[in-house]
């Protein structure tokens, strides 16, 4: 009795602090951001042992269900006020009834705690891609958004280090230790974490032909995070990477030399460390340099698929509205029985959501690439407009093999909501009167004159003189 009454405690004054931060959330999509990118972190850290409140049944709530229950309220509340979907706001629609409606299911079906644990693979995503994409494009606030995302990636670097001096060094500093199978011993964070910052990279690529102090800093902050992506020596990110800084350098051609410098020093350089350290890792371990040569990993997945197609096709259901969450992934593959999460996110919407799920996914990120194609290539700061077809490059290969990290939401979000004011140009349909209003002024408004020539661009970020093209 004492631990019921306890648990409603912290339950009334979670409800409460929800409520508070859902009142700032709905103003501030920077705070958003930092929730996420900071959860990303804390996440990555501390794997397991993220702090959670348990339930009496045994259910762990943890901190970025929290927040990202939050996103999903605040933005289902702002798309209240939304005059007029564009299709892209109505696939990420589509996607979050779909996603409730297979949580229900598997609620009914298999009990609250398997179907809410099978749901996290989704609900980062849909949550946050559904809350950015109620906010008008600014580039002010996709500037703020860059700087935390660049901020965070120092002390994900940080982790890295001091998992490697653990694994290389034994130097043990109370940082939980990665757990990968048979992975390399330089693999110390997963996947997502290095496309985190295979991302961070090609945030800093505009700035690298540039001059000034600024430039300099973001140009050096990009070659050490190149060097610990390609350390890190995950064979998708290394592929997205490349496709990413090809497509910058395809809608920027000044980029060119510089870019291709960093990239092959950066190459050089591992190709180096593996060749003097390729038994490096404790007993045990897969050797460092054997990792990314191994081709079982396609077969191991494409068999996993097959099996798991092969039941899911049975049941006419399935192809329109997908199985409920919680029926697992447990397969048959070379004989031994897998139950991790298929490894390509296309394929686990198909599985979860159907047709209508996964073709909405395809539409959001093929589509808004072909959409934002075009948007011009300067001016905007950090994560500005014209690195989105980058970034969304880089995310259509991602979701071939992976699931996305915590913080793809993001990309997704403010990509819909500019691919909705370049539609839209002066008659946005997002809300933007009230105690609702967001601070920033839509992109593409035009300058005061106060501003014109003053060596500041359209979007309202500052450009140096030294840093002027």
């Amino acid at each position: 009795m004492t631990g019921l009454v306890a648990f409603g405690v912290v339950l009334l004054a979670v409800a409460v602090l929800g409520v508070a931060l859902t009142e700032v959330l709905l103003r501030r999509a920077d705070v958003a951001a930092g929730l996420v990118l900071g959860v990303t972190v804390l996440n990555a850290a501390l794997l397991d042992e993220v702090p959670a409140l348990v339930s009496p049944g045994g259910m762990r709530l943890q901190v970025y269900d929290v927040v990202f229950a939050l996103l999903l309220g605040a933005g289902t509340l702002r798309l209240l006020r939304v005059r007029r979907f564009t299709g892209f706001q109505r696939c990420l629609v589509l996607l979050g009834l779909l996603l409730l409606l297979s949580l229900a299911r598997g609620v009914a079906a298999f009990g609250i705690e398997h179907s809410v644990a099978e749901s996290r693979l989704y609900l980062p995503f849909v949550s946050t891609a559904l809350y950015f994409a109620t906010f008008p494009p600014s580039n002010a606030l996709n500037d703020r958004i860059g700087k935390l995302w660049l901020a965070m990636s120092i002390p994900m670097m940080v982790l890295v280090c001091l998992r490697w001096l653990a694994v290389f060094e034994g130097i043990d500093v109370g940082v939980p230790a990665a757990k990968f199978g048979n992975d390399a011993a330089v693999k110390v964070i997963d996947g997502p974490y290095t496309f985190f910052l295979g991302m961070a990279v090609v945030l800093t690529v505009p700035y690298w032909p540039l001059r000034g102090p600024r430039a300099r800093r973001l140009t050096l902050l990009g070659s050490v995070l190149l060097l610990f992506v390609v350390l890190l020596n995950r064979r998708t990110v290394w592929l997205a990477l490349i496709a990413g800084v090809a497509v910058v350098m395809l809608r920027e051609r000044r980029l060119g030399p510089r870019a291709t410098m960093l990239v092959a020093i950066a190459a050089l350089v591992t190709v180096a460390l593996y060749v003097a350290l390729p038994e490096a890792g404790p007993s045990g371990t897969e050797p460092v340099a054997q990792s990314a040569t191994g081709t079982d990993t396609l077969e191991w997945r494409i068999q996993g698929w097959s099996f798991l197609y092969a039941s899911w096709s049975m049941d006419p259901v399935h192809w329109l509205v997908g199985q409920p969450f919680g029926s697992g992934f447990t397969r048959t593959v070379f004989g031994t029985e897998v139950a991790a999460e298929p490894h390509n996110f296309y394929f686990s919407t198909l599985l979860r959501m159907g047709l209508v799920g996964v073709l909405s996914l395809i539409a959001l990120t093929g589509g808004l690439l072909r959409a934002l194609w075009r948007t011009p290539t300067r001016g905007g700061g950090l994560l500005g407009p014209g690195l989105f077809p980058a970034l969304l490059t880089m995310q259509l290969i991602w979701f071939i093999t992976w699931v996305p990290g915590l913080e793809q939401g993001i990309i997704t979000g403010l990509a819909v909501g500019l691919a909705a004011g370049r539609v839209r140009r002066g008659h946005l349909a997002f809300p933007h009167a009230g105690r609702w209003r967001t601070r920033e002024a839509p992109a593409g408004a035009r300058p005061s004159r106060s501003s014109a020539g003053d060596g500041t661009d359209p979007g309202g970020t500052s450009i140096s003189a030294g840093e002027r093209r």
